[in-house]
């Protein structure tokens, strides 16, 4: 086995060695360095009996060592368990070769670096003696049930990225890390989820010990490499290459303690940050500042990354290397883009008087807003660039009229003053573009405006003109950088998906998804373009699309922190409420909403409790969903057109669950009304097609009239499903049923199986039952919920369930009779009301049937 340090060798062997000891003879060696400088030195433990002068003769060594070893075993299979084998010397090695070779014993071996072993236990492996197992480092799903497993408990999805990317996925670090987070209370038991009270995880004396004895025995080379990433955090290749020799990179990379991108450049990083925090933490300000003077003299400028700048600025500051103030201001510019909103801040305030710079007021109010400080960027905006007459260059004040458009859309009462900041704008930037052509800086904001105009369109609701505006800038695609180009396109994907263009909405997300994962897309942005992606999928019928879609830089070590409690499972959970899957919903739901009430930049703990009351209500826990709805209110931050009315939406589904239909029928043709004059008919589909599952069947023409005026696979379903309803048919309610299970609407399928099924069985044929009873049943499994619907107060009694289960075991009628000790008139009187009360019609449907009503009773 091997692994770097931590991976779980030492861990595994244990285990096999306790597997083993049962049924063989085993023998444990270690080996060292010092033990290495001796012939033999790891196998003293077994020749410390044999004559000194055996040890001048490699042959009698191994005879003697084959004869103990078989007489020791008495007949038992021999294990030599062997950990640092890298650290056995040339004689010790080859013994051991040729005791695998004449099949005295068989081998275990572990190993940090397999290209230090000796040739002869390599040649093992190529002859097939060894079989060799490499020990990756945990993923971030590995990492997450590990730690769910260790500490007995659900925990936060961010709370366990938080931790994966610090450990770098090294099992040992992940397990003495959680345990000291734990120990000091920013790993925080909340509400049975364990949570992360602090976004500094820092690491305690155990770990940090831990760490500077693994690397105390490095030589000044690989120790300069260490130093070096982690003050930077990442270097390219070449550059590092320039500062140390290959050999001392290499040794690093072998040993898993540094990692190299397949990228273009390729860049070096750590893989663990706690080695990182370590190493940075001991070295002197000036031997630091020394360092960073010759990674700048080597590093390429051409070479350099988004994050590198950052990292570069960030070791500027704890150094005390002077900055120029447009280069900090650049750079926390790029924290910002990568939701880094403390870098951001630090950077700002690190200048003398940024108070009164329009660039840095924009930065500073725009790494407030990221961490949902809305007062304190209120505050700081105080400053106005009308103010300071000629002193704001173009770029300064675009940047800062777009920080204070952003302040002013978090509030209803001031939108008004957000589009007249955006009109003043667009209007300076035409001016300028016309007087002066457009300048180095101009093409830039123009795209800034873009953005910011599609955001105050998102709050307002006017997809149509948002629609409008992208098309025409999106006409010269190739124009625009690829960041640029998924932000605007999501946007665009967002608007044609509520205003009835839902195909060519879901069309273009099929194409953008590829960019969700570009190196060059900042992972804050991918994100934030997921999110309209998947939910132009939803309205447009192309569930499995949402379903299959990964969140950008879920696999990636070091994301960005502020925006992960509902970067990572809350779209699913959202996405499995929707699909009426309560109990999936609630399980991704429950960690979320735990780290959201201790940390919600973005204000959306009140849209995971609408969805929470629901998957509550659809579980029958109505205490619970009533709570989750009381805690939604309570959230006052303004909310965007599309969180708005999924609240709404999630709202009135768990109300029809609490107070009934009509409650909740008045809600959703209520939103379907606003809706429509709003000129969203792709969300008024949405509403109206559960309005009338749930009763409004009236309202069904005006559902088939707004699907016809919408694209997309849902819509389609719409409209099969509004004329079935209008002509009453059971068979085209079944066709539009299938359509529903094939989009992997589950609750959709369900809902109108059991309409049909709520109809008298006479008045259908067997096939038409035998269909509904197994779509609904099928249905029902996946989203497992209890028995509810139209089977309410169709239980069945304790002895219909008795006879049931007896006929479901082909009893003939009269054997049950027999068994129960009642007539055979009385088992067949019990039989039609069970085909009744389950809507089955013949004898070999009950044990499906069964099966579902006990499930749910359960």
């Amino acid at each position: 086995m091997t692994g770097p340090s931590g991976s779980g060798k030492s861990y595994l062997t244990t285990r096999a060695v306790n597997e083993l000891r049962s049924r063989s003879f085993v023998v444990v060696i270690r080996g060292s360095a010092a033990l290495a400088k001796s012939p033999y030195g790891a196998l003293n433990i077994l020749l410390s009996d044999l004559d000194a002068g055996y040890l001048a003769h490699p042959v009698l060594v191994l005879s003697a060592l084959t004869n103990l070893l078989r007489e020791r075993a008495e007949g038992k299979p021999v294990y030599l368990v062997i950990e640092n084998a890298t650290e056995l010397d040339e004689l010790g090695a080859m013994t051991v070769a040729q005791l695998a070779r004449n099949g005295t014993a068989q081998l275990v071996l572990t190993c940090t670096d397999p290209q230090r072993l000796c040739g002869e236990i390599t040649r093992l492996c190529g002859d097939g003696f060894l079989h060799r197992i490499d020990l990756k480092q945990l993923t971030f799903q590995e990492s997450h049930a590990w730690l769910e497993s260790g500490l007995g408990a659900k925990v936060s999805p961010s709370g366990a990225h938080a931790l994966w990317t610090a450990s770098g996925g090294n099992p040992h670090y992940l397990k003495m890390l959680a345990a000291e987070l734990a120990e000091s209370g920013a790993l925080l038991k909340s509400d049975g989820v364990w949570v992360l009270t602090s976004r500094s995880e820092v690491h305690g004396r155990a770990i940090t010990d831990l760490i500077t004895t693994r690397l105390g025995r490095m030589g000044s080379g690989e120790r300069k490499v260490l130093e070096v990433l982690s003050l930077a955090k990442a270097a390219p290749l070449e550059s590092l290459l320039a500062l140390a020799s290959a050999d001392d990179v290499d040794s690093l990379e072998k040993r898993g303690i540094l990692v190299v991108d397949d990228s273009l450049p390729r860049i070096a990083r750590l893989q663990s940050q706690l080695v990182g925090d370590v190493v940075r933490a001991n070295v002197p300000p000036g031997r630091s500042n020394e360092l960073r003077g010759e990674l700048l003299e080597a590093m390429d400028p051409s070479l350099g990354q988004p994050s590198m700048v950052l990292s570069m600025a960030a070791w500027a500051l704890d150094c005390g290397a002077k900055l120029g103030t447009d280069e900090v201001i650049e750079a926390a510019a790029m924290a910002n883009r990568q939701l880094d909103a403390r870098l951001a801040l630090r950077l700002v305030r690190s200048i003398p008087s940024h108070s009164t710079m329009p660039g840095a007021v924009a930065e500073e109010a725009r790494g407030l807003m990221t961490l949902g400080d809305l007062a304190g960027a209120q505050e700081v905006l105080t400053f106005s660039a009308d103010e300071s007459g000629d002193e704001a260059t173009l770029s300064e004040w675009v940047r800062l009229k777009l920080a204070e458009c952003s302040v002013l859309l978090a509030r209803a009462e001031t939108t008004a003053q957000a589009r007249e900041t955006l009109a003043r704008i667009r209007g300076r930037l035409e001016h300028e573009t016309a007087s002066a052509g457009e300048g180095r800086d101009v093409p830039e904001l123009w795209e800034d405006l873009v953005l910011a105009e599609s955001q105050a369109a998102s709050y307002s609701g006017s997809y149509a003109d948002m629609a409008a505006k992208l098309e025409e800038v999106l006409q010269d695609f190739e124009s625009h950088g690829v960041e640029f180009r998924l932000l605007a396109g999501s946007w665009l994907c967002e608007a044609w998906a509520l205003t009835g263009r839902e195909s060519e909405a879901a069309d273009m997300a099929e194409q953008l998804i590829a960019a969700c994962h570009d190196s060059a897309v900042s992972i804050a942005a991918a994100r934030r373009a997921s999110s309209r992606l998947r939910f132009a999928f939803v309205l447009a019928g192309r569930w499995d699309h949402a379903a299959e879609m990964v969140q950008p830089g879920e696999d990636l070590l070091g994301s960005p922190a502020e925006a992960l409690p509902t970067a990572i499972d809350l779209p699913k959970a959202i996405f499995r409420c929707l699909q009426g899957r309560g109990q999936d919903g609630m399980e991704a739901l429950l960690p979320v909403i735990s780290q959201l009430r201790v940390q919600d930049n973005e204000g959306m703990l009140d849209v995971a409790c609408t969805a929470a009351a629901y998957a509550s209500a659809l579980q029958g826990e109505q205490d619970q969903a009533l709570r989750y709805l009381k805690e939604a209110s309570t959230q006052l931050r303004r909310p965007t057109w599309r969180k708005e009315r999924t609240k709404k939406y999630f709202v009135a589904l768990a109300r029809e669950r609490l107070e009934g239909p009509e409650a909740a029928v008045e809600a959703l043709l209520r939103l379907a009304d606003v809706d429509r004059d709003e000129g969203a008919p792709g969300h008024e589909i949405f509403c109206l097609s559960s309005a009338v599952r749930l009763g409004a069947v009236a309202a069904a023409p005006r559902l088939l009239d707004s699907a016809l005026h919408c694209q997309g696979r849902f819509a389609e379903l719409c409209a099969a499903y509004a004329r079935a309803t209008i002509a009453g048919s059971a068979e085209r309610l079944l066709e539009a049923a299938q359509l529903a299970e094939d989009m992997q609407n589950d609750r959709f399928a369900f809902d109108i199986a059991e309409t049909v099924l709520h109809v008298d069985q006479f008045q259908l044929d067997k096939t038409a039952l035998r269909r509904a009873r197994h779509l609904a049943e099928t249905c029902r499994q996946r989203l497992r919920t209890p028995q509810s619907g139209n089977h309410e107060g169709l239980k069945l009694t304790a002895r219909e369930l008795e006879i049931a289960r007896l006929a479901a075991k082909r009893e003939s009628n009269k054997g049950i009779a027999e068994k129960l000790h009642v007539s055979v008139r009385t088992v067949e009187g019990h039989l039609y009301q069970i085909f009744g009360k389950l809507k089955i019609v013949e004898r070999s449907e009950l044990s499906f049937a069964l099966g579902s009503v006990e499930g749910g009773a359960q």
